[in-house]
Formats: structure tokens, C-alpha cells, sequence
């Protein structure tokens, strides 16, 4: 891709016009460098679902692939990110207690009909 690419100029159609004329063509260069998309961003396994609930929508997305982060990046991302929330804590204990559920109605449902 080239340095005339659209995302960069919709990058700079957004910013004022005496600020997007004032690059030079190194100063264009390096922010085609920060802003270009990546061939590794796309992962193989990458799978993004929304659903209603109540008034709201939300999304769930699940992305893997061979990591290709630098180690300095990760330990940075995990503070930055821990996996141990109280949200995600009380989601996982919700996915959990539905399925327990669900697995309990089935037994139920199903020890009812082989009685029968």
C-alpha cells in the first residue's frame, strides 16, 4: 500500500486543515507507518457474535492465532489488563451456573421420561 492510501487521507481529512497541510511527506510517511493495517492482524480462529439482552446489545468476540507480541507487551497488557475482575469473575460464574443448570433441567427432564 502506498502513502496516498484512503486511510490515510481519511486520517487527515478529520484533522483541521492548516494542521493536515503542514506535514511534510516524512512526517505523512510515519503516520502511514503507525496507522497501517497489518497482514497479522487478521487471525485464523476469529469469531464475533451480538446479541439483545433486555434494552442493551452486546457482543462477545473470540480471536486466537500464534502470538506475536513481544514479552515486554505482554507483561505490560496483563497489568494493564488482568484476567481476575470482579466482572469477569461474576460473568464466568454466570456461564457456569447456566450451564450446571441447564445440565440439571436436562437430567431432570430426561430421568422423567425413562420412567415413563
Amino acid at each position: 500500500m502506498s502513502i496516498n492510501d484512503g486511510a490515510l487521507e481519511m486520517l487527515l481529512d478529520r484533522l483541521p486543515p492548516d494542521v493536515a497541510g503542514s506535514f511534510s511527506e516524512a512526517q505523512r510517511a510515519a503516520l502511514w507507518q503507525a496507522i497501517k493495517p497489518a497482514s497479522w492482524r487478521r487471525h485464523p480462529i476469529n469469531i464475533r457474535l451480538s446479541f439483545p439482552l433486555f434494552s442493551e446489545r452486546y457482543f462477545v468476540v473470540l480471536v486466537g492465532g500464534a502470538e506475536k507480541r513481544s514479552g515486554d507487551r505482554l507483561n505490560r497488557e496483563k497489568r494493564m489488563f488482568p484476567f481476575r475482575t470482579a466482572g469477569n469473575i461474576l460473568f464466568l460464574l454466570g456461564v457456569g451456573g447456566a450451564f450446571y443448570a441447564a445440565a440439571v433441567l436436562g437430567i431432570f427432564m430426561f430421568s422423567n421420561l425413562i420412567e415413563f
